[in-house]
């Protein structure tokens, strides 16, 4: 048939989720409004976090739920099998870890690095309400205030200001009261 094109499931994987490919898809299915990707981690071996030791030893294995970018309109939640390794090196202050994915996870995130980027420049674009508003529209509504605080966590970059110190002008809150400051005044984050 012209024009007839065959496609394997991994190859469509890899167009549609071309993030994942460091993971094991398993399964894919709609449920509701939502697609749900089942995956598990394919690295042999973690690493701890602390210490960069490679662990010889699994404490548990778990499921891990991670919103992540919506596909053809439709919400994507990952449901991913990870494990949790012991820490074998007694100068370490870490006994376990959970297996990250490198530009896909980070600790305690239930959202994958893309959406997060994603809704990052969204809530940078737009801010709070007309934020949430339109990523119901991208299908990956997120709150107000969870655009708000994406903003706050993250870090400002001076030189991005325009007409030096004198002409950019800050706010923040100061006890009850509105206060505005060049960037020099004001106080650094605390990590």
């Amino acid at each position: 048939m012209p024009g007839h094109c065959s496609v394997s499931i991994m190859e469509l994987s890899a167009v549609v989720f071309p993030h994942l490919a460091a993971v094991r898809i398993e399964r894919v299915h709609r449920m509701g409004a939502t697609v749900r990707v089942k995956t598990a981690t394919m690295e042999p071996k973690g690493e701890c976090p602390a210490c960069g030791c490679e662990p010889m030893r699994v404490h548990s294995r778990y499921e891990r739920s991670l919103a992540d970018l919506p596909v053809a309109g439709q919400e994507v939640l990952l449901q991913m099998r990870v494990r949790r390794f012991f820490c074998d090196n007694t100068a370490c202050a870490k006994r376990t870890f959970a297996e990250q994915v490198p530009g896909l996870t980070s600790r305690h995130r239930r959202r994958a690095s893309g959406l997060l980027s994603m809704l990052r420049t969204v809530a940078l674009a737009l801010g709070g309400r007309p934020g949430a508003r339109h990523t119901a529209r991208l299908a990956c509504t997120v709150s107000r205030s969870t655009l708000l605080r994406l903003l706050r966590s993250m870090p400002v970059n001076h030189s991005d200001f325009r007409g030096g110190p004198e002409a950019s002008i800050i706010c923040w809150r100061k006890g009850e009261r509105r206060h505005d400051a060049s960037p020099e005044e004001v106080p650094p984050r605390a990590s």
